[in-house]
C-alpha cells in the first residue's frame, strides 16, 4: 500500500466521532465557566438522562451480611 492510497481512505468510526464532539463541548462550556462543573450540570450538558434515585447504587458495606451468618429463610 502506498502512501496515496493510505491517504485516499477516510477512516470514520461515527461512534469515535460523537464521543470527540461531547468532550469538545464539555472543553468550551468549562473554559467559560469560572467553577468546576457538578456531576448533574456534566450530564445535562452531555444530554445524558439523569439516573433513577430510588436508592443508591452500591450497597454500603455495613449492609452486607458477614461471611460467617446464616442464610436466612424466605
Amino acid at each position: 500500500m502506498t502512501t496515496d492510497d493510505e491517504r485516499s481512505g477516510d477512516l470514520l468510526d461515527v461512534t469515535l466521532r460523537d464521543e470527540i464532539e461531547l468532550v469538545s463541548d464539555l472543553v468550551v462550556a468549562a473554559s467559560s465557566s469560572p467553577r468546576h462543573f457538578t456531576p448533574d450540570e456534566v450530564d445535562e450538558l452531555l444530554g445524558v438522562a439523569p439516573a433513577a434515585t430510588d436508592g443508591p447504587a452500591v450497597v454500603p458495606a455495613a449492609d452486607l451480611p458477614s461471611a460467617d451468618a446464616e442464610p436466612s429463610a424466605v
